[in-house]
């Protein structure tokens, strides 16, 4: 049997991480997964993971804990601290990585999450 890609790996637990908020604040988990994407590319990792954070506090430190956990199996005290101390190319592997990671977030959450709003328009 073959080991799984950190594609892979990354998709299965995103999965996990959006099942498992169904049922709970599932609406607002998923504007965040729809938002983060967009957010990396737009402001930058450090920046986009800080405004997350800050998002209505316990929402937004649990997407980041489930992205960070997803990533590389740590949580999103460590995240932040390993994103604001990278050099510059390992910055750059981490955004790039993450961009990724949320992308199945985000994929998943379309799927599995209801959308706060019937009007929401999807990126």
């Amino acid at each position: 049997m073959s080991e799984l890609t950190r594609s892979q790996n990354w998709s299965k637990g995103a999965l996990e991480s959006v099942l498992a908020q169904k049922g709970k604040l599932e609406s607002k988990y998923r504007t965040l997964c729809m938002k983060m994407p967009a957010l990396i590319h737009q402001a930058g990792l450090v920046q986009a993971t800080v405004f997350m954070l800050g998002r209505e506090a316990d929402i937004g430190k649990q997407f980041i804990d489930d992205l960070a956990k997803v990533y590389g199996g740590f949580d999103d005290a460590m995240l932040l601290h390993r994103i604001q101390e990278a050099p510059l190319a390992e910055y750059m592997a981490l955004t790039h990585d993450l961009s990724q990671v949320s992308l199945w977030f985000r994929r998943f959450a379309q799927i599995e999450l209801a959308p706060a709003k019937e009007n929401e328009r999807e990126p």
